[in-house]
């Protein structure tokens, strides 16, 4: 085979006389491209339902928002593969993608926030309970403010009252202004069910005097109309003006859409990955470094945000981040023997020594190879498990976030970037240590310890009731993510026909954090929306457990059979020696 001795030499191949510093310098822009991947992944995905609350949507349409996104990752995830694959243009994709992604998280903060009407509220005396304020609002408005007069929120209400007690000018106009608290104790709430329903009914006592003189006497128990607002604006509304429901719906398709590219991103970075690299097994020392972009970023973050009080520094950092990624992705190195497409329609055979060119016939899709992997009875139960891990999935993201938005609304930011912290230091030490670990506990009992951490994890969100304990449960993010990603894409390269690797590990993520996330979500939602917030990390601890011990019954059970035939197979021992 003849050589061009003016071509440049193969930075993703180790030649006998390459340089190492010429191939170390590509693998350094592979580090820097998913160090600042995962650094602008980690600034502005935790906090985009954080930041759609914030703008007056509520938990119910964030729980819809997010049921879909995870069954459009399925559809779209393997499709967007499967188009780089064949093109070849692994960069142009991924940047693509991520560009999309980045205008639409902007997008969302440049919208302007869901108005809604203030609050109606009657001021009335009674006979037991002194003046009360009246008023029909949704649970939020009760508990949204109410958590958070910490931080410096509190319940105001303007009152309007009609002069007529010197009938001097009936259209007089006299208003007051003060402020009131919404305690457990002291406010009773009912739900008001009728065709115009606005949530429940609330009966708020308002320990305050007020000048007898000013209202009309005898006539009537109304004193007064009054107007309920917060000061921090949107926790406080009543029902939204006619011409909000565009932008509910501008907010629900860029959210979607930025959720979705985000989450497309990431195998899109790791065909990047394999197609630049001269040797697979070393593509956890580069990929390592997005998981410690994901720390720093999102801890740094939260920092500013500490300080400036603006939601603004998430999106500037994001966009920083992004744009710099996009410009170090363009110049990572593609090895030229994977730009070539795998698949053609002829072939030539045996080209030298003048012999003629045959004609290979056009087979059918790769992709048809995959169906009769479902016949197999190990393949099943990796499908299985793939589908209980993506469920749990599903409780993490979103809900997580917004519980502690509700558990510790003051603090909810700092916790957060916490929690991202801790995470991505198990990650990076599992990432680091996966390989090592899988070959000594095994593929079987590192899932049944993945499902034990998930248990543990979900137990410690429901146990622990100080907020900045939480973040010890993040630990656990060592065997739910970091093993359990290295183990997915193992496990699908051992099982995948012949040039369908990354397909097959394509889909595998997409089944895990695709459609099973989805059906997580679509349960999560409604333990979440209908029931205690915090009893969804309850069912999901003893969800996990009831799973790892079916999984290891199975396990054992196979392990012994296995055993067993191998005992069988044995020549037998001869009783005379």
């Amino acid at each position: 085979m003849k050589t061009d001795a003016t071509s440049p030499p193969n930075a993703d191949v180790v030649h006998p006389h390459s340089s190492l510093p010429y191939i170390h310098r590509f693998y350094l822009l592979l580090k820097g491209h998913y160090f600042l991947h995962f650094s602008a992944f980690g600034i502005i995905y935790p906090i985009l339902n954080i930041t759609l609350r914030a703008r007056g949507l509520s938990n119910v349409e964030i729980s819809y928002f997010n049921i879909g996104i995870p069954f459009l990752v399925f559809v779209t995830n393997p499709l967007l593969n499967y188009v780089a694959d064949l093109t070849r243009r692994y960069k142009l994709m991924f940047n693509c993608v991520f560009a999309i992604a980045a205008i639409a998280c902007v997008v969302i903060f440049i919208l302007p926030p869901v108005k809604s009407h203030h609050i109606q509220a009657d001021l009335i005396d009674d006979h037991e309970l002194g003046h009360v304020l009246e008023f029909c609002a949704s649970q939020e408005v009760g508990t949204k403010c109410a958590s958070r007069t910490e931080c410096g929120c509190s319940y105001q209400a303007n009152c309007t009252i009609v002069d007529t007690v010197y009938q001097r000018n009936p259209n007089e106009m006299k208003t007051f202004f003060f402020t009131f608290s919404m305690g457990l104790k002291n406010t009773s709430k009912e739900f008001k069910d009728d065709s115009r329903s606005c949530g429940l009914q609330y009966r708020v006592p308002v320990y305050q005097r007020f000048d007898a003189s000013n209202f009309v006497p005898y006539q009537s128990p109304r004193l007064a109309v009054c107007e309920i607002t917060c000061s921090i604006a949107h926790y406080c509304h009543g029902p939204r003006y006619h011409d909000q429901t565009r932008f509910v719906i501008l907010y629900s398709l860029f959210f979607v859409l930025a959720a979705n590219l985000l989450t497309n991103a990431i195998p899109l970075g790791v065909a990047i990955g394999f197609s630049s690299l001269h040797r697979s097994d070393i593509f956890g020392k580069q990929r390592v470094w997005g998981t410690i972009g994901f720390g720093i970023s999102a801890f740094l973050a939260s920092r500013l945000y500490e300080a400036f009080h603006s939601e603004y520094v998430y999106v500037i950092f994001f966009m920083i981040m992004a744009a710099i990624c996009m410009v170090i992705t363009s110049f990572v190195r593609i090895q030229p023997d994977k730009r070539k497409r795998h698949a053609t329609v002829e072939e030539v055979l045996g080209e030298d020594d003048g012999q003629v060119k045959k004609k290979k016939k056009k087979s059918q899709s790769p992709l048809f190879e995959l169906i009769p992997l479902v016949k197999r009875i190990d393949v099943i139960v990796f499908l299985l498990l793939l589908f209980v891990w993506g469920m749990s999935y599903g409780v993490l993201d979103p809900y997580l976030y917004l519980y502690i938005d509700e558990f510790a609304p003051c603090q909810s930011r700092s916790i957060v970037g916490y929690m991202s912290l801790i995470s991505a230091i198990a990650e990076v030490i599992a990432l680091f240590f996966a390989e090592k670990v899988l070959k000594f506990l095994g593929t079987d009992v590192a899932s049944i310890i993945i499902l034990l951490a998930f248990a543990l994890r979900f137990a410690g969100y429901y146990f622990i009731l100080q907020p900045f304990l939480l973040p010890i449960s993040e630990t656990m993010h060592f065997f739910n993510f970091g093993i359990l990603y290295v183990l997915v894409l193992q496990k699908a390269a051992s099982i995948a026909p012949a040039g369908l690797v990354g397909t097959l590990q394509s889909l595998s993520l997409g089944i895990n954090f695709g459609l099973a996330r989805g059906i997580g979500l679509i349960a999560s939602s409604f333990i979440y929306t209908l029931l205690e917030q915090r009893l969804l990390f309850l069912v999901f601890a003893i969800f996990n457990v009831i799973c790892a011990i079916i999984f290891g019954l199975y396990f054992l059970v196979t392990r012994k059979r296995s055993n067993g035939q191998t005992d069988l197979s044995k020549p037998p021992v001869d009783a005379r020696r």
